[in-house]
C-alpha cells in the first residue's frame, strides 16, 4: 500500500481551477520528486495534501486513512509535517523554540528530546545556534532550521517545498545531502523543487506538472532522459 495516495484530485483558488485531476502516490522509504515551471501546480499540490486547501473532488489518503476533509493540523498530526517554501520559520523565536514549535501537535512527549538529538546530529550547524534567534540565521541556515522543524513532527511523510530556493550553488548541495541522509534513515519524502536536475538525481520518481496537471511521470533516471524534460527543465537542446 502506498504511504500517500492522491486520486483525481482538483483543487481551486476562488474560481480558478488549480489542480486538475492530479493523481499520484508515494511508496514508503521513497523520494518522490513534483517538478514543473513557476505556476505549474507544485505548491498547491503540496498544500492541498497538508489540509491548508480543501479539493472540491478527489480523494487524498495516508496509509488508507482518508484526509480529505481534515483540517492542516488534524493532518499534521498523522504524520504529514511540511517544510513550506519561503522557510517561514519564527525570526523572533531562537533556534531551540522554532524547534519545539515543530513537535507542537506530537503526545508522545516523551520521545521529544530524542528526536531533538536526532535533528542536532543531522544539523549540527543549528546545535551551535540553538540560543540564536531564527530571524539572525543565514539563509542556508534558516533552511535546514525549516526542514528540523519539520522533522520535530516526528513524519510518517516530508513535504520539502523548494528547500534549495535562493541558496549559493555549495548550500545547495549541502542541502540536498541531507535530503539524502534523511531518507536514508527512513523518511519518506515528496520533494517539489525548481531545480530539476538536482531533484531527479536524487529522487526515485518524478512527476512532471503542468498547469495543474500530470504531464509525465516515472522513474526519475528515464525522466532525465526524456527529451522534453530534458529541453524544459533542465536547460537540454
Amino acid at each position: 500500500m502506498a504511504i500517500l495516495e492522491l486520486n483525481d484530485v482538483h483543487s481551486y483558488y476562488g474560481n480558478i481551477h488549480a489542480l486538475k485531476g492530479i493523481s499520484l502516490n508515494v511508496e514508503k522509504g521513497e523520494i518522490v520528486t513534483l517538478i514543473g515551471s513557476n505556476g505549474a501546480g507544485k505548491t498547491t499540490t503540496l498544500r492541498t495534501i497538508q489540509g491548508l486547501i480543501r479539493p472540491r473532488t478527489g480523494s487524498i489518503t495516508l496509509e488508507g486513512e482518508e484526509l480529505t476533509r481534515l483540517p492542516a493540523h488534524e493532518v499534521n498530526r498523522r504524520g504529514i509535517c511540511q517544510s513550506p517554501e519561503g522557510r517561514l520559520i519564527f525570526p523572533r523565536m531562537t533556534v531551540l523554540e522554532n524547534l519545539e514549535m515543530g513537535a507542537f501537535t506530537r503526545t508522545d512527549h516523551s520521545n521529544i528530546g530524542q528526536d531533538l538529538e536526532r535533528v542536532f546530529g543531522l544539523f549540527p550547524r543549528l546545535k551551535e545556534r540553538v540560543k540564536q534567534k531564527g530571524g539572525t540565521l543565514s539563509g542556508g541556515e534558516q533552511q535546514m532550521l525549516a526542514m528540523a522543524r519539520a522533522m520535530m513532527g516526528n513524519p510518517r511523510l516530508l513535504l520539502l517545498d523548494e528547500p534549495s530556493m535562493g541558496l549559493a550553488p555549495l548550500l545547495v548541495e549541502t542541502i540536498f545531502d541531507t535530503i539524502v541522509a534523511l531518507n536514508k534513515q527512513g523518511i519518506t519524502i515528496l520533494l517539489v523543487e525548481q531545480n530539476a536536475r538536482m531533484a531527479l538525481s536524487i529522487a526515485n520518481r518524478g512527476y512532471v506538472l503542468q498547469t495543474g496537471e500530470i504531464r509525465l511521470q516515472g522513474d526519475a533516471a528515464r525522466l532525465r532522459d526524456d527529451e522534453e524534460v530534458q529541453k524544459t527543465y533542465l536547460g537540454g537542446h
